[in-house]
């Protein structure tokens, strides 16, 4: 009896045993992963207190962004900026169901406060969600998690993807497994930008607000230009009720009129809306190739000095804003990283560089053909405006394909 009793107590016991286990493996099994292929994140990151950072973790800027997803694992390419302004990339590898969260940076998606993920650092534990709210987070609302230890004051998720968005980390009198010591630093991490959600503008995500707003740039001002040179002949009409004017007054007035509020007054109002500089660049790209589309009806109707004046301020404007672009930029600067942190965004750099410099370089030529009183001008620019309109039309439609990609998930390439 004492036997058949003790047989009995093992096999319950085997019993609990293995439905524990099974409970457990289950609960890590059921966590999710939130993220996509093509998902990134890119993070601002400061360093205050004293003493100093190991030179390989001394990093102000990093990106990460999701490369293959396969069940509860899936590797991460990450780049990252250091102090002294070199960059650095690494592929982490992530596996919810072994603990592999790589420093809580990306946890399972939809954990709620309670909840927990498992970390298998340097020494195995659960950690436990410890609260949510609901936060605006570049420029849209979402529920966002915390969680924090000894080193992690603070931690946040965005709770549907498990994405980290932010963390505030002190090291104080603390020396790490490799031995180095820190006297007493705060490291303040924050999310900057993200493909994975946008600015919302009434009701619609940042990113496709501005590919509306720049087709409708496009197709507003061509038509309305278009109307203004079939109407040419009441144009004329208005200039010689007022003689005291030049002919060619009137349509310049109108152009440096529409180049300045373009290149002054709608940026301003689309940042003000909240627009990233990517979008509202992507309008203004829309407002300069309209104006030359605009200024080929113009040479259609042998109205060559408007069509010469148009592509002049566009040609100007452009090279104004390369220029601004170039003067503020610095070695230091944390764009750097995302024009070179991926293949695909390589191949758009390079793209748009080989089709956008010969355009601008043949829209100079194009000004410098232009002189007073020239008779020779159509013929002489008409190989040359061709071929640069191509180019801009063909370096137009790269930036609005490189910003679908880079923006939006309507082409999920990455």
């Amino acid at each position: 009896m004492k036997t058949k009793k003790a047989a009995v107590l093992v096999l319950i016991s085997l019993i609990v045993y293995l439905s524990v286990f099974t409970l457990a493996t289950s609960a890590y099994a059921e966590q999710t992963v939130g993220v996509k292929e093509g998902d990134w994140m890119e993070y601002d990151i400061t360093v205050t207190g004293t003493g100093s950072m190991p030179p390989t973790h001394d990093v102000r800027w990093m990106r990460m962004g999701v490369l293959v997803v396969d069940g509860a694992a899936f590797s991460v390419n990450v780049t990252a900026r250091y102090a002294n302004g070199t960059l650095g990339s690494a592929i982490w590898k992530f596996n919810f169901t072994e603990g592999n969260v790589e420093g809580w940076t990306i946890i399972p998606a939809n954990l709620s406060p309670g909840d927990t993920f498992f970390d298998y650092y340097s020494k195995p534990t659960n950690v436990t969600i410890q609260r949510e709210e609901q936060k605006t987070v570049l420029g849209a609302t979402r529920a966002v998690t915390y969680g924090n230890d000894s080193i992690r004051q603070i931690k946040e998720w965005d709770k549907a993807t498990g994405f980290f968005i932010g963390s505030v980390e002190v090291a104080q009198n603390h020396t790490d497994e490799n031995g180095w010591y820190y006297d007493n630093l705060t490291v303040t991490c924050r999310a900057v930008a993200t493909n994975i959600w946008g600015r919302q503008i009434l009701g619609l995500e940042q990113s496709v607000f501005a590919l509306v707003i720049s087709g409708l740039v496009l197709g507003v001002v061509t038509l309305v230009s278009a109307l203004i040179i079939w109407q040419r002949e009441k144009m004329t009409t208005l200039s010689l009720r007022y003689p005291l004017l030049a002919k060619r007054a009137i349509p310049a007035v109108i152009i440096v009129g529409v180049v300045v509020l373009g290149a002054t007054v709608i940026p301003a109002i689309w940042m003000d809306m909240g627009l990233s500089n990517a979008a509202v660049n992507l309008i203004m790209q829309s407002f300069w190739l309209s104006l030359i589309l605009v200024s080929m009806g113009f040479r259609k109707t042998s109205k060559y000095f408007v069509h010469w004046f148009l592509i002049a301020a566009v040609v100007i404007a452009t090279l104004v804003s390369f220029a601004s672009v170039i003067m503020m930029w610095s070695p230091s600067d944390s764009a750097l990283g995302g024009y070179i942190s991926s293949p695909i965004k390589i191949a758009e750099l390079v793209t748009h560089s080989v089709l956008s410099v010969p355009a601008i370089a043949l829209g100079v030529w194009f000004i410098a053909l232009w002189y007073p009183n020239t008779t020779a001008f159509p013929a002489r620019s008409k190989r040359i405006v061709k071929l640069m309109v191509i180019l801009w039309v063909l370096s137009y439609i790269a930036g609005v394909v490189g910003y679908i990609l880079d923006y939006t998930t309507l082409l999920l390439v990455y």
